[in-house]
């Protein structure tokens, strides 16, 4: 194979060695691009950690916070105090305790009857999983006693809706008597 001749031979060589050039500009533009993109994306990535990492301590904190430690309700925790009241008797929570905890419920905070049977499920639901019910009386007893909203007069009403609650189906039993008595205890209540 014959080479072309030098004027012709250059010209093709600086236009091969042109194109190379060009692709590898491009090459590298486009790699160039490509880390500014990826620098971008990690960039916005980090910005929405740091946008959510108030959210995230939240959550991390409450989880990691028993169940009780998030009432701030007074009328949730007696709700909750009413039903650990009623499944104190022995099994499963009869339609006269539900009834009368909705009674109770519609008298003292006002609540429509369908406000009241949802806080009595919400109550059913808590303590499934609280701790026993010795310990929910104490730690709610004390959050009653110790919310600066409620005075005498709530507490002693509080008590006469266990009371009602514990007797719902006859005479309390012995450990429903002593669910009260830590309630009355707490409370500073004479019995």
């Amino acid at each position: 194979m014959a080479r072309p001749s030098g004027a012709r031979y250059t010209f093709v060589m600086q236009f091969l060695i042109g194109i190379l050039g060009i692709l590898v500009a491009i090459g590298i533009w486009s790699w160039r691009l490509r880390m500014a993109r990826e620098g971008a994306r990690a960039a916005a990535d980090m910005a929405r950690t740091a946008a959510s990492l108030p959210r995230r301590m939240a959550f991390k904190y409450r989880s990691g916070r028993n169940g009780l430690d998030l009432i701030d309700d007074p009328r949730e925790a007696a709700a909750i105090m009413m039903m650990e009241l009623a499944r104190a008797r022995g099994g499963p929570l009869t339609d006269r305790q539900s009834d009368s905890m909705t009674e109770e419920m519609m008298q003292h905070f006002n609540f429509t009857r369908d406000e009241a049977h949802e806080l009595v499920g919400h109550a059913a639901w808590v303590t499934n999983k609280a701790p026993l019910p010795q310990e929910t009386m104490r730690r709610l007893s004390q959050k009653i006693v110790g919310d600066r909203y409620l005075g005498p007069k709530e507490v002693v009403d509080l008590d006469s809706m266990l009371v009602a609650v514990s007797e719902a189906e006859g005479t309390p039993t012995r450990d429903q008597l002593s669910l009260l008595q830590i309630f009355r205890d707490r409370a500073g209540l004479k019995t």
